[in-house]
């Protein structure tokens, strides 16, 4: 991965043996939060660990980067989120980042694990996973986030600065509807989009929008800030043809979390067209974390 020489350096240690073990497969399974049924993936074998897709989608798009992530030596949990994949929306008054961590973390009190190895988040999902580590102190051990929203920079130039919420809808859906495009994995990664896209969109849109509405207003560079003093392992990546979430987003939070940050090739969707260097970060992660002391080789598919 350009402008990661550290990530490939800390996985030339591999153990297949740690990796042989049947962690490869995804299993779906469902939990009542709120009294309502969740659905949610399981993947792997090893300390806990929470995967939170990204905005429209749901945990079916992304069953490869969630198997790379098992891979990586941990057991993780990928559930439907509020709006999404048939999971009720919140109320009103909970629709915010808050309120979505709050629902993290009722989702992990209902399958019984009171605290995660590694809480991991793609876009919208960065964000809730950022919130989610900064509200629950104690309950993570590291955070990772791919591409993740939560700085309020659009665009600087010498005439100022043009924040998030200055950024008008149709620009957002002009990158969101051709992002794939600029994938060098695009048979992988639109059909994954649209089985997911598509039966979201079609059962509730209004639900889809109403959660846009308070992600354009994301600002989480002060909880970022609080997680980093706490010295929780942040790990920030991005992706270096993503043009949902600019470059200034991710140079933000990195500097937030006092970190350099990792740059890898790909779109938005990095992650669905290349799992394996998703699941290198997760095992990144959870060396952070202290989870594992074994680096695993994702070599063996």
């Amino acid at each position: 991965m350009p402008g990661s020489p550290a990530v490939a350096e800390m996985l030339s240690a591999p153990d297949r043996e740690s990796i042989i073990r049947d962690s490869r497969a995804v299993t779906w399974h469902n939990v009542v939060v709120d009294g309502h049924r969740v659905n949610y993936a399981i993947s792997g074998d090893g300390p806990p660990a929470l995967f939170l897709h990204g905005w429209g989608l749901r945990p079916n798009g992304y069953r490869e980067p969630i198997r790379r992530m098992g891979m990586a030596g941990c057991r993780v949990y990928a559930p439907a989120m509020p709006g999404f994949g048939g999971t009720p929306e919140l109320p009103g008054e909970q629709r915010s980042f808050t309120g979505y961590a709050a629902w993290a973390g009722r989702f992990l009190d209902a399958i019984g694990e009171s605290r995660v190895a590694l809480v991991a988040g793609h876009s919208f999902g960065g964000g809730v996973s950022a919130a989610f580590v900064h509200d629950h102190p104690g309950r993570a051990g590291s955070l990772l986030l791919a591409n993740a929203i939560g700085g309020p920079t659009w665009a600087s130039s010498p005439h100022g600065i043009r924040t998030m919420t200055q950024r008008p809808a149709w620009d957002w859906g002009r990158y969101f509807g051709t992002d794939p495009f600029h994938s060098a994995h695009l048979m992988r990664v639109l059909p994954a989009l649209l089985e997911d896209f598509i039966p979201n969109l079609m059962r509730n849109p209004l639900g889809m929008f109403r959660t846009g509405d308070f992600i354009r207003r994301a600002d989480l560079l002060m909880e970022i800030r609080a997680i980093a003093r706490r010295r929780t392992p942040v790990l920030v990546a991005w992706s270096d043809r993503d043009r949902l979430v600019p470059r200034s987003v991710f140079d933000e939070m990195r500097q937030a979390a006092g970190v350099d940050g990792v740059v890898v090739n790909g779109s938005h969707s990095w992650l669905i067209g290349d799992p394996e260097a998703f699941g290198e970060l997760a095992i990144h992660a959870l060396v952070d974390s202290g989870a594992l002391t074994v680096r695993p080789s994702l070599s063996v598919a």
